[in-house]
C-alpha cells in the first residue's frame, strides 16, 4: 500500500484571515456600503471588494438590500452554522498564534475558538485547500487506472461511515464530487468529496474496468436520459440548505419579490424529491405536475 502523497496546502495569510473574521462578524450583525466597510476597516473600496469576492468563493451567502447595502444572510437554524473539527481547530489556533503576536484581538480569538461558537463558519476558507488535494490524489489515480481508499466516508443514504475501497472514473460536474466503481457491489455511484475523510492511494491496478460507467449526473445527484425542468419556491432554510448541499443549484436559485426560487434541470426526479421529502414544509412545487405526484406518490407509500 502506498502512503499518501504528502502535499503543500495553500493557507490564507494570517493577516487577511483575522480580517475575514471581522468582516464576517461584521456583514453578519447590520447591512454596510462599500465605503462604510472601507471607513470601518481603514481600507479600500477595492479591497473591500475582494473580501467580498473572496467570501462569495468559498460559498458565504452575500446579499445586497435596496441601498446598496452588503450583508450575509443569518437565521436561527442557519445551515452554515457547524462545529469546528478537530483538525481544524489546531489549524486555526496555529494561525493565530504565528499571525498576531501582540495584536490585541488574539485572546479574545483564541477565547472564541476554546468555545467553539461564534467563528464556526470558518472552515469553509480551509476546505478548498483539502479538496484541492483530494481532486489531485484522484486525478492522478484515474490517469495511472489505480485503485483509492476513500476513508472514513459518510453516506447520506445509509448514514453510516466506512471505508469504501473504488476505482475513480471522472469527477461529477464542479469537482464537487467522484464518480467511482465501488468494487464491494460492483455499481458505479457518486462520492461527495467533502464526505471524505482521507484518500489513500493504493498500487492495485482496475480490476472492474468493463464495469465503468460515464454518466453524468445532475445537481442532485442523479443520472437519468431526461433533462426536465423544475421550478420550487423556498423558504430562507431550504434557500440555505440547498445552496450548502448542493451547489451545482446556485446559479439556478434567486431572489424576488415574493421570496426565493429554484428553476433548473434535473436528469432524474429521484433525487430532487429527497431534498423536498426532507423540506415539504418549506418548499412549493410550482412546475411541473410531474414532479408533484411523484412527491405524492412518494408520501403514500410512507403512509402506508
Amino acid at each position: 500500500m502506498k502512503k499518501p502523497v504528502k502535499r503543500k496546502e495553500s493557507i490564507i495569510p494570517q493577516a487577511k484571515l483575522l480580517r475575514l473574521f471581522q468582516i464576517i462578524a461584521v456583514l453578519k450583525s447590520g447591512h454596510w456600503t462599500i465605503n462604510q466597510l472601507a471607513d470601518r476597516f481603514d481600507t479600500s473600496e477595492r479591497t473591500i471588494y475582494r473580501y467580498l469576492n473572496l467570501l462569495e468563493e468559498v460559498d458565504f451567502l452575500i446579499e445586497k438590500d435596496f441601498n446598496n447595502r452588503y450583508f450575509i444572510i443569518t437565521a436561527d437554524d442557519d445551515p452554515t452554522q457547524a462545529q469546528f473539527s478537530v483538525e481544524e481547530t489546531r489549524l486555526i489556533r496555529k494561525l493565530i498564534l504565528a499571525g498576531t503576536k501582540d495584536n490585541p484581538l488574539k485572546n479574545l480569538l483564541l477565547r472564541k475558538l476554546s468555545l467553539n461558537s461564534e467563528i464556526d463558519s470558518m472552515p469553509r476558507l480551509f476546505v478548498k485547500a483539502r479538496l484541492g488535494k483530494f481532486i489531485d490524489q484522484l486525478a492522478g489515480s484515474i490517469k495511472g487506472k489505480l485503485q483509492v481508499i476513500l476513508k472514513n466516508y459518510h453516506s447520506a443514504n445509509s448514514n453510516e461511515i466506512r471505508d469504501r475501497l473504488v476505482e475513480p472514473i471522472h469527477f461529477g460536474d464542479n469537482y464537487q464530487s467522484i464518480i467511482a466503481l465501488d468494487t464491494v457491489d460492483k455499481i458505479c455511484k457518486q462520492f461527495k468529496l467533502d464526505r471524505i475523510g482521507d484518500i489513500i492511494e493504493m498500487e492495485q491496478q482496475f480490476q472492474f474496468e468493463p464495469l465503468h460507467q460515464k454518466n453524468q449526473t445532475d445537481i442532485f445527484g442523479m443520472t437519468g436520459d431526461s433533462n426536465m425542468w423544475i421550478t420550487l419556491r423556498l423558504s430562507l432554510r431550504s434557500y440555505l440548505l440547498l445552496r450548502e448541499e448542493y451547489p451545482l443549484a446556485i446559479p439556478y436559485t434567486e431572489k424576488t419579490d415574493d421570496g426565493y426560487h429554484f428553476h433548473g434541470p434535473v436528469s432524474n426526479l429521484e433525487g430532487v424529491s429527497r431534498f423536498i421529502l426532507g423540506l415539504l414544509d418549506e418548499i412549493k412545487i410550482v412546475n411541473p405536475k410531474d414532479l408533484r405526484n411523484f412527491v405524492q406518490k412518494k408520501i403514500d407509500q410512507m403512509t402506508l
